[in-house]
């Protein structure tokens, strides 16, 4: 008898020590109670799914009723960046009544799925509650500071079409959230680029850019018609297949009226080392009605504006950009690129506002208007009037550089128009990256790798990039464009 009440004693110690551990050693011991069902999650915070998320310091996980930690608990976190790392349980996993605390910290633009495994909680009667997990993601910080801008809601031209008027909104309303995607177009006018691109990423960017650099090769001034822009069958296919229209100028001019129908004198350079590539065109004298330097220009805007219209007909919308970083070098003490800034400053806005006045009066009126700097050069700017966005054609030589936002130069656009107007990457060579516009706060309208070696040579864009970033839901692909066609 004695014997049996000092078993009886310690057993009953034991009993007592089991019941007030928490985390037992032993839990995998077979008990017998009457509850034998195991805590079950009624839900989470954040809710299983989020996304856009700040960063977060915790993780809430609310069961159907009071839990406990059991020892050596198995709680993963994934993220984008790395397969898994375990929670210490030691000090990262907070019982509060029903509620598992799991602070976390969070990195911004990151994908996160957290695993709670069997055994790592149970209720009173050691059940545990089965595996469980749990899914969000965190937005990127955007420095954007919306409040320094004040973009009028509708383009300059007050007669613009709708499809225009839809476009310029939807430019507007993506600004400072996200960026579109853009290709430029091989000089002998196609999509070869995008299609690239599309190659690469299985997307293709959202705009195409074309030029009008071989207009005089083309009707109605030259019959071998090399390009025949009169046939805009790729324009209105890109566009029907949900793509955004860009256009620039490369302007060619012939020396004198003596070579203007000798077009292997049209140039579009000056003060360039090799005379052979200038013009000899005076700009001075474009301005001035009674010179033929100004009536050439009316006639070489007759011929665009005739393609420009065709392209209104057909109801597509266009990004326009003429007349581009005018001021060349003049701002660092150098000289001019182009005729139309050679004659400086004042000349260049007239004849920008002129060709503006005459598109009007010749009934164009599918065209958002894109003004570019070349840095330092506010006293080119043509006017609030004139434009709809200003851009920055951005070349990096730097490799550490490449991607970088270019963020002084969209600040300098930003306080030079006093935020009036939308800003746009027009050229670059390297793709600022979507990370580093986010981060620095300037991000883009639309970034526009120039052709050839900076789209498809790798080393500026390597094709690895080409997919982060097209793959990103900060960059506006083609497919992701609403329509802007008329209702």
């Amino acid at each position: 008898m004695k014997k049996l009440s000092i078993l009886s004693a310690v057993a009953m110690a034991l009993v007592m020590l089991a019941s007030c551990s928490d985390d037992d050693n032993n839990y995998l011991q077979p008990r017998h109670f009457d509850d034998t069902t195991a805590p079950t999650v009624v839900s989470v915070t954040p809710a299983a799914g989020s996304t856009e998320l700040d960063t977060i310091e915790s993780i809430t996980v609310t069961y159907d009723k009071p839990i406990f930690r059991a020892p050596n608990t198995s709680i993963r976190v994934y993220t984008t960046d790395t397969t898994y790392y375990y929670v210490d349980d030691t000090i990262s996993q907070v019982v509060n009544g029903n509620q598992l605390v799991i602070p976390i910290d969070t990195k911004p633009n990151t994908s996160y799925k957290i695993e709670i495994l069997k055994p790592s909680v149970r209720d009173s009667s050691y059940n545990f509650a089965a595996d469980f997990q749990t899914t969000f993601s965190t937005r990127l910080y955007n420095l954007f500071d919306s409040t320094k801008f004040d973009i009028s809601p509708v383009p300059v031209n007050e007669n613009a079409t709708e499809p225009t008027k839809k476009l310029y909104s939807y430019l507007l309303s993506q600004f400072g959230k996200a960026t579109l995607s853009g290709a430029m177009a091989e000089v002998n006018h196609n999509t070869q680029n995008a299609d690239y691109i599309n190659s690469i990423t299985g997307k293709y960017p959202a705009i195409n850019t074309f030029d009008f650099v071989h207009f005089y090769q083309s009707a109605p001034l030259n019959p071998s018609n090399w390009i025949d822009y009169t046939d805009n069958s790729i324009e209105e296919g890109w566009y029907n297949n949900g793509g955004i229209v860009s256009y620039m100028w490369h302007w060619a001019v012939p020396n004198s009226q003596a070579d203007e129908k000798k077009y292997s004198t049209y140039k579009f350079y000056v003060n360039q080392d090799d005379d052979a590539q200038n013009t000899k065109f005076r700009t001075t004298f474009a301005v001035l009605p009674s010179k033929w330097e100004y009536k050439h220009l009316t006639r070489d805007m007759d011929i665009i504006a005739d393609y420009l219209l065709a392209l209104q007909a057909k109801g597509i919308p266009v990004i326009w950009r003429p007349l581009h970083e005018a001021a060349g070098n003049v701002p660092n003490g150098g000289k001019a690129w182009f005729w139309w800034g050679n004659a400086g400053s004042s000349v260049y806005k007239r004849i920008w506002q002129r060709m503006y006045t005459y598109f009007k009066q010749k009934g164009v009126n599918n065209l958002i208007w894109v003004w570019t700097s070349c840095g330092n050069d506010a006293d080119w700017y043509p006017g609030d009037e004139y434009v709809d966005i200003v851009a920055h054609d951005y070349y990096e030589n730097d490799v550490a550089k490449y991607h970088s936002s270019a963020s002084n130069y969209f600040n300098e656009l930003r306080e030079m128009t006093g935020g009036k107007k939308m800003i746009t990457c027009a050229e670059c060579g390297a793709i600022p990256s979507y990370q580093n516009m986010f981060n620095d706060g300037a991000i883009w309208s639309w970034t526009m790798p120039w052709y050839g070696d900076f789209t498809t040579n790798g080393i500026y864009n390597s094709p690895d990039f080409l997919i982060e970033q097209m793959d990103s839901k900060y960059v506006i692909t083609r497919d992701e464009l609403p329509s802007f066609k008329s209702e």
